[in-house]
């Protein structure tokens, strides 16, 4: 089956799945004000893959039906299918901004990875290594939409989740000849209202030793979201869905993919879609077994070099419309902006550089320039959000609805809502852009998922530290100070 266009795309929206925000259960995500920005903004980057003038940018011919499937699902053999895939992404990342952190791009880089390195699916508690490998074809060859969920909902996060004696978190709770059946729930579904596939691998924690048995908290497996049983409730949107003008919030009107707790109301999971079954020792070993974080961080570098790129240039219209950047210590605040941008496009390009064959056949990138980017990415982001509120300072407290653009007061407006090198719409556009992007509760969960989307960026940080070979540059140091103390 060849990909999917945006009408496709929406009507496999209409199976039937139990979505609920604000106390109701939404029967129509397309439709409903508070998912219908980002579910058109999907079919619009689905339009994108099918645009036949980006054919060769965004697809290739699968290696099963022949048809045309995205990039994103590639299984790179080389270097070249690494940077082709990241291309792929970059033009869906532009198209929003680098603001849809879980567009499908996400998953199908992972799930690729899952698949790549089937064998190591082969354990002696479960071989799930056939049917990894089977989601993946599913996923590629239907051009499905992925949401996962990897954490356990937090309760006392003084100790271990699986020691709470309540059914909060997800377990296996019973075993059927037709599958496991799960109970408890998962966090965070990002994209779940729009997602056709849910992808559930072991949580992200270490189990005690010294506890109990935690093989009822081992488990990974894909299932439909229309599965049922299965529930998502979904946090309230950060965008005014009561807008006048989708220029009030031009990004948090398209852009806000929401975020869900999975509730697992005794869900039977087919032993065709489990891969991992009761296999706690597997539970750590999983992703960086198949390569996970090289792929996963990848696809967020090009991501991230997309949005650096879009606050970069907001940062540039922000000033040039005033004139303030004819001024020294705005140009060192736009310079830092350039700084970053370059920054995270030549931690792209070096992990691309970087890129080296597994033993399961293919490539992926290096993992240092992508690590050295995580750790860093989300305080930068942070820096430029701070810049484009010095930048628009009291222009983004006052700025009013574009809609007073054609109001009561529309000459008012005009007079005296203009800027040096902007009339009154065009800067009103800008600023509520600016104020969406910096300062608005999307720009705030924009922060928090930087911040943690990875994990907790201390663990991450110290995962670095760990990782790193330190006893070679400690060595020069004492092979220094004895040369230094020979010739003394």
């Amino acid at each position: 089956m060849p990909i999917k266009n945006g009408k496709q795309f929406l009507d496999t929206l209409s199976a039937e799945r139990e979505i609920y925000i604000e106390g109701e259960r939404v029967k129509d995500v397309i439709s409903d004000p508070r998912f219908s920005g980002a579910t058109k903004t999907m079919a619009h980057l689905m339009d994108i893959q099918s645009d036949p003038d980006l054919s060769d940018v965004m697809t290739y011919n699968s290696p099963t039906s022949g048809d045309k499937v995205g990039m994103t699902h590639i299984q790179p053999q080389s270097r070249d299918d690494v940077i082709a895939r990241n291309d792929a992404i970059k033009v869906w990342m532009d198209a929003s901004c680098g603001m849809m952190g879980r567009s499908p791009d996400y998953k199908n880089c992972i799930i690729s990875n899952y698949a790549a390195a089937k064998d190591v699916f082969k354990r002696d508690a479960f071989d799930g290594s056939q049917n990894i490998q089977n989601f993946y074809e599913h996923v590629r060859e239907n051009d499905a939409v992925t949401t996962h969920v990897l954490v356990n909902p937090q309760i006392d996060r003084s100790k271990p989740a699986h020691l709470e004696t309540s059914d909060i978190v997800a377990q296996i709770v019973k075993e059927t000849d037709a599958g496991i059946v799960i109970r408890g729930a998962r966090m965070v579904a990002t994209l779940c209202a729009m997602a056709n596939e849910l992808l559930v691998m072991p949580a992200a924690a270490t189990w005690s030793n010294e506890t109990r048995d935690t093989s009822d908290f081992s488990f990974g497996f894909a299932i439909p979201t229309s599965t049922s049983g299965l529930k998502f409730i979904c946090r309230p949107p950060v965008a005014h869905t009561n807008a006048p003008s989708l220029m009030d919030h031009p990004l948090s009107l398209q852009y806000d993919e929401s975020d869900g707790m999975v509730i697992f109301d005794d869900v039977l999971v087919p032993w065709e879609r489990v891969f991992i079954h009761r296999d706690p020792d597997f539970d750590l070993k999983v992703n960086p077994n198949s390569y996970i974080a090289h792929s996963m961080l990848m696809q967020s570098v090009v991501r991230a070099q997309a949005k650096s790129e879009f606050m970069m240039a907001l940062a540039f219209s922000i000033a040039r419309s005033t004139k303030i950047d004819q001024h020294i210590p705005v140009q060192v605040k736009l310079a830092e902006m350039i700084s970053m941008t370059e920054f995270v496009r030549s931690c792209r390009i070096t992990a691309e550089h970087d890129a080296h064959k597994t033993e399961f056949g293919t490539w992926v990138g290096g993992i240092r320039p992508l690590q050295t980017w995580q750790t860093f990415f989300f305080e930068m982001y942070n820096r430029q959000c701070e810049i484009i509120t010095t930048l628009g300072a009291g222009g983004l407290v006052a700025v009013p609805s574009f809609a007073e653009i054609a109001g009561d007061l529309k000459e008012d407006v005009e007079k005296y809502f203009q800027v040096a090198n902007a009339d009154a719409p065009r800067r009103i556009k800008l600023m509520r852009l600016a104020y969406d992007s910096a300062l608005s509760s999307f720009a705030g969960r924009q922060r928090l998922y930087e911040q943690y989307y990875t994990g907790d960026p201390m663990r991450t940080q110290a995962a670095l530290f760990n990782s790193y070979d330190k006893d070679t540059h400690i060595e020069r140091v004492w092979t220094m100070l004895d040369e230094l103390e020979k010739r003394a």
